[in-house]
């Protein structure tokens, strides 16, 4: 065993005197609790320090303890000896700085950033205040109270752009962005220069990230198993964790595709840049490390001739030795991996889509292509874990469909519909009239900017003309999320009812909403859908969000651009969000509402910022507080008094503040306010 040599290595190294992390996490959010914000400031900055202490011993322990043994079951336990011997010298029992998965998942998420920006804006540090919690936006982009204090920050005077900055951003992604700048600008010994230092920086984050997936781990609920099983359940465990570290290493948030064109993007990019600069050897390099990714691309092939052609170098130009190391490497786990797979029954993900085919065992070929087949399908990563794939895009026989549950809780349909009640009774908005399509029902309509202007007359809930507001947002985000696309904005939003007309629902055959479709003028006859005025054709997504499904009829259904052939239909009820694109590839319909009334928020969404909806600004500038700033024709005290008798709040209690403890919590919701 090689652990003792390793102690008279380290030689006298004294033992860390640093408090566990989670002890000090956990001290201050208690402090934070009792408005201790100086005390509770100190111990969350201490507890991302002593977690950023652990985690350097363990990288010194895990480059100091090289690979011992001939056989894989010496291998592992010599080197987790070693490991264990190490943090043991360098910092006291280990057991002390080991967290549970709860305290870990809390970390990773950044949750100390979000106590942290309310302690600082209590103690008004702003600057650290913007910092912390742009820190923690960035982590949780989706998050509601977050997306409110980085709004107001920004509206606070004495805070300077400068200061929203991520203070965990890897520095390779500064240096990455950068070079690829300077490269546009054709400045290009500069960007060439970037580039390979942020390609260093990337590959020493990589390494960190693999070196911190091995060590001892707290196990929950361990049960006594046989020695050979418990050691091919770990080493499995270590290499799955560091075949995941291309991901957790490159992911931005809300991402869930492969990511190794980032390392790709690095090669390509120093490719063309040494190609401008005429050095052919370096060029040729990169692409030769280039083709260890992507061995068929003829575009790189037919440039690496040309390279060697002018480079006209005596010996035979190879790839970079780290990039060949690094392909060999996970290779090698790869194939480990996939033959635990075949012959132990354990899944493994490949999180690389640049993996040779020869890697994978035959037999399991074709499973794996159908779970990548599936998980495409199964579309981006949804940022509420309530939120589930009801009916995919293959499902429902179409493309760029799908059904989405959980959306929305059953006590926030219920506040919904108490601001559909509440807009009634005003007489102000939501007037039942004859609908357009048919002479059988009734249709009302409210927009959010509408709901939010009749806060002001007391007409209606504060709170629920806001929830309005931010279920929108849930919907536009979840979109956005599950077909991957860039930025979209809000063509338009509504919420809607439909009632049946009693005594005039014999033998109807009739829609409530005839087939057609969103952004072009449907031909059935033609089986074409044309993409021209008048048609809404900036329109990119469309989406119906249901509040209920105690009426009969009312189905949304989709058709062939024949407009008669049904493909798929979908059932409304409280929560279900049915997301498609708006062209003629999702032509649809709603069937009669022959009982009762149907209500829902019809969305549609566009890509282009030229095209976004007005009032939708509106709508957040009054929900963010801007609008206050804006109003001049009454006093500022007498439109604070209103203000505080509908909300409870007090005058000292500033409207741009950072909403922190006072946000108000959704009912059973796991993405929430963690103050």
């Amino acid at each position: 065993m090689q652990a003792p040599l390793l102690l008279l290595s380290l030689g006298l190294v004294r033992a860390l005197t640093l408090q566990p992390p989670d002890e000090l996490l956990w001290d201050g959010v208690s402090l934070f609790s009792r408005g201790q914000w100086s005390e509770a400031r100190d111990k969350l900055w201490g507890a991302l320090r002593s977690l950023q202490e652990v985690r350097r011993v363990r990288l010194r322990c895990g480059d100091q303890c090289g690979l011992q043994g001939a056989q894989l079951e010496e291998t592992v336990m010599e080197r987790a000896e070693c490991l264990l011997s190490c943090e043991r010298l360098q910092m006291g029992e280990p057991s002390r700085y080991r967290l549970t998965q709860d305290t870990e998942k809390t970390f990773h998420k950044g949750a100390p950033y979000n106590y942290l920006q309310v302690a600082h804006y209590r103690l008004e540090e702003l600057d650290e205040a913007a910092a912390t919690a742009y820190t923690f936006y960035m982590r949780n982009p989706h998050h509601e109270q977050i997306q409110g204090d980085v709004t107001r920050y920004h509206t606070m005077k004495g805070i300077k752009q400068q200061s929203f900055r991520d203070l965990e951003e890897p520095p390779y992604k500064a240096l990455y962005a950068q070079g690829a700048s300077l490269l546009s600008q054709e400045r290009t010994t500069t960007a060439v220069l970037r580039l390979e230092e942020s390609l260093s920086s990337f590959l020493s984050t990589l390494h960190d990230c693999r070196t911190l997936c091995e060590g001892t781990r707290e196990r929950e609920n361990e049960t006594h198993r046989d020695f050979s099983e418990v050691i091919a359940e770990y080493y499995t465990q270590v290499l799955q964790c560091k075949q995941q570290c291309i991901l957790g290493v490159s992911l931005t948030p809300g991402q869930k595709r492969s990511q190794q064109d980032v390392l790709i993007g690095h090669l390509q990019l120093l490719q063309q840049g040494y190609a401008q600069l005429g050095d052919w050897e370096s060029a040729a390099q990169i692409a030769r490390s280039l083709l260890l990714f992507q061995p068929n691309n003829e575009t790189v092939l037919e440039s690496l001739r040309g390279y060697e052609q002018k480079a006209q170098s005596k010996s035979e130009i190879r790839p970079r030795e780290n990039i060949a190391s690094y392909v060999r490497q996970v290779l090698s786990e790869k194939k480990l991996l996939y033959y635990v797979m075949e012959n132990l029954g354990i899944d493994f993900q490949d999180p690389d889509l640049w993996t040779p085919g020869e890697i994978i065992p035959e037999i399991l070929r074709e499973r794996i292509k159908a779970e990548t087949a599936a998980a495409e399908e199964a579309g981006g990563q949804l940022p509420y874990e309530e939120v589930t794939v009801t009916l995919t895009p293959r499902q429902m026989n179409g493309t760029s469909r799908v059904t989405l549950d959980g959306v929305l809780t059953d006590e926030e349909c219920e506040a919904l519909f108490g601001l559909v009640q509440e807009a009634e009774a005003s007489g102000e908005a939501l007037k039942r009239r004859r609908s357009p399509y048919t002479s059988h029902e009734h249709i009302q309509g409210l927009t959010v900017l509408q709901a939010l202007q009749m806060v002001s007359s007391g007409s209606v809930d504060q709170s629920r003309a806001h929830f309005l507001y931010h279920a929108t947002e849930r919907a536009r985000i979840l979109t956005q999320s599950y077909f991957e696309t860039k930025m979209l904005h809000f063509s338009y939003s509504q919420l809607v009812c439909r009632s049946a007309i009693e005594g005039e629902q014999e033998e109807r055959s009739d829609l409530s909403h005839p087939v057609h479709a969103d952004n072009c003028i449907l031909d059935s006859e033609e089986k074409e859908c044309w993409r021209e005025p008048p048609a809404y054709v900036h329109r990119d997504y469309s989406g119906m969000l249901y509040l209920n499904d105690d009426f009969l009829g009312g189905d949304l259904f989709f058709t062939e651009l024949d407009g008669t052939t049904v493909t798929a239909e979908v059932r409304p009820r409280c929560g279900r969000l049915v997301l498609f694109s708006s062209g003629g590839e999702n032509a649809h319909g709603v069937r009669a509402v022959t009982q009762g009334r149907r209500c829902a928020i019809t969305l549609w969404f566009t890509g282009s910022e030229e095209h976004a909806e007005q009032e939708r600004l509106q709508a957040k500038s009054i929900v963010t507080g801007e609008v206050i700033k804006t109003k001049k024709t009454e006093s500022k005290s007498a439109r604070t008094g209103r203000e505080n008798a509908r909300t409870g709040t007090s005058e000292n209690e500033g409207t741009d503040k950072p909403s922190g403890r006072q946000q108000r919590r959704r009912v059973a919701r796991k993405v929430r306010d963690e103050l």
